[in-house]
């Protein structure tokens, strides 16, 4: 199984228990944009973020990413196919720890941008008290870290924000998480439900003209 495919399971997981489209939803609803603001969402994937974006706003909406899903453009963040100044909104959510140049990742998006980029990552508080439970306790900032490197690097002064879900976890649901990452973790049953937490560390930088 891909790893673009554990994540959207994972996903499904983590937005059955928290009864809302995580994290796309709660992140649009923190950073309550204006909704008439152009987004480029870099990293798009299946495009979950971008058609939650189309549903409620009236701005444009894009997505890219190497391996696209319907109605996504394919490219890298490293060169992306836009004229500067191009969006009010760029979002990289959980996409630059992956890149293989963060640097020039940032440098383009700040070229195609003209309001908010907008930065996110789990945090080791994610899914902190189910990971205690399967006996693998956080360690490190987690790719949180990845993020703040890659802003200092850049220059750039962001505002942090925190968005939040609380959600039960059962026996059932870590067996189900554990698999979405591959890993062969027993789960005691003893140490289940627990009442967890989804996190979710996003970064905002402004800028002016």
């Amino acid at each position: 199984m891909s790893s673009e495919s554990r994540l959207a399971r994972r996903d499904a997981l983590l937005s059955r228990l928290g009864a809302v489209d995580w994290p796309h939803q709660p992140l649009l609803e923190a950073l309550n944009l204006p909704l008439n603001a152009d987004l480029l969402d870099i990293g798009a994937g299946e495009g979950s973020l971008v058609r939650e974006w189309r549903r409620q706003s009236a701005g444009r909406a894009e997505g890219i990413d190497p391996m696209p899903g319907a109605g996504m453009h394919r490219g890298v963040a490293e060169a992306l196919p836009y004229m500067a100044g191009a969006f009010d909104v760029i979002l990289l959510v959980r996409t630059l720890a992956h890149l293989p140049d963060a640097g020039a990742a940032l440098r383009e998006a700040w070229r195609v941008l003209r309001g908010q980029l907008v930065l996110a990552a789990h945090s080791a508080e994610h899914l902190r008290a189910t990971w205690q439970a399967l006996g693998r306790p956080a360690d490190g900032g987690g790719p949180e870290q990845h993020l703040q490197a890659a802003l200092i690097q850049a220059g750039h002064i962001a505002l942090r924000l925190d968005v939040r879900l609380p959600i039960k976890v059962t026996a059932a649901d870590a067996r189900e998480l554990v698999g979405t990452y591959g890993l062969g973790i027993s789960v005691n049953e003893n140490r289940f439900p627990v009442q967890d937490t989804t996190h979710l560390a996003v970064y905002v930088a402004h800028k002016t003209a």
